[in-house]
């Protein structure tokens, strides 16, 4: 698979996506009462204007259901029902989905306000590229700014080789096809099901950067991955079991390079990461 590369001219134009394609955005939701609001007016009051947005509550026990009903008709389709977890809900969304780009926000994350517009507008001016990703600005529990991190253009070999996905997940988008290609999230893996799905749509599609900050990570102790460390770790070695099919030595050198690139890409970031020393054992790059 080539390395992917910059975004074509503004003058090109896809041969697959209309005027204004429909984005089809997915929150999954399970007693997600503290942050949700936050998540939901991120995605409605979005400047792209057409957005199919899909809300699939797993029998929230809090107040999660309650809020989603608010919204009234503003929400395009919501569930609450059991689910075999994050993942099983993600693919459950997308698959009830009408729209020609895809994505999902977890129910603490946010999009910053153009998010949807950036990622069309980028699709529109790359008809060749499948996927696309940002920046992403990490947030406290009370939405204040941690840091914003930078991310190095895809290259399929590396991303794989790394221990964690370098496609901060909140700030991708991809085209419909891209399931007809590499399938739907494994909801069989509960931590790096994203990391996977990456993966392989790297191994067979185009993946792009946005040079730009598209949304805010959330960080709280009751997070995924502040919780489940162990689990996690276990994960990214299945991911890289489906993948990587060549020796230790040549994924260790991948790894370092491309480790290094994203540290030297984000000198101000880490320095305010060791001053936030509180927020050691939550914060997901290493």
């Amino acid at each position: 698979m080539p390395d992917s590369s910059d975004l074509v001219g503004n003058n090109v134009r896809p041969r697959a996506l209309a005027e204004s394609p429909r984005v089809s955005i997915v929150t999954p939701v399970y007693n997600s009462e503290k942050y949700l609001k936050f998540t939901v007016e991120s995605v409605l009051s979005q400047t792209y204007p057409n957005i199919e947005y899909i809300v699939i509550d797993g029998g929230s026990k809090d107040n999660s259901v309650e809020i989603i009903k608010g919204y009234g008709d503003r929400v395009s389709y919501w569930v609450s029902e059991p689910d075999a977890g994050m993942y099983d809900a993600i693919n459950k969304g997308l698959k009830l989905a009408s729209g020609d780009i895809f994505a999902y926000l977890n129910s603490d994350d946010l999009y910053c306000p153009d998010t949807v517009a950036a990622a069309v507008n980028s699709l529109m001016r790359s008809p060749y590229a499948d996927l696309v990703f940002g920046d992403c600005e990490f947030i406290g529990p009370g939405g204040e700014s941690l840091y914003t991190y930078r991310y190095p253009k895809y290259r399929w070999r590396s991303f794989v080789s790394m221990n964690y996905s370098t496609i901060p997940q909140p700030t991708a988008f991809w085209r419909r096809n891209v399931h007809e290609k590499v399938g739907y999230f494994d909801p069989n893996l509960r931590m790096c099901a994203d990391f996977d799905f990456f993966a392989k749509v790297g191994e067979s599609c185009r993946v792009e950067r946005i040079n730009r900050t598209l949304a805010s990570f959330r960080v709280h102790s009751a997070s995924l991955t502040a919780l489940h460390h162990q689990r996690n770790s276990d994960e990214v070695n299945q991911v890289h079991a489906r993948h990587v099919r060549w020796g230790k030595i040549q994924s260790w050198f991948l790894r370092f390079m491309l480790s290094a690139q994203v540290k030297f890409m984000n000198v101000p970031a880490l320095i305010k990461k060791v001053r936030l020393s509180s927020w050691k054992t939550v914060l997901p790059l290493k």
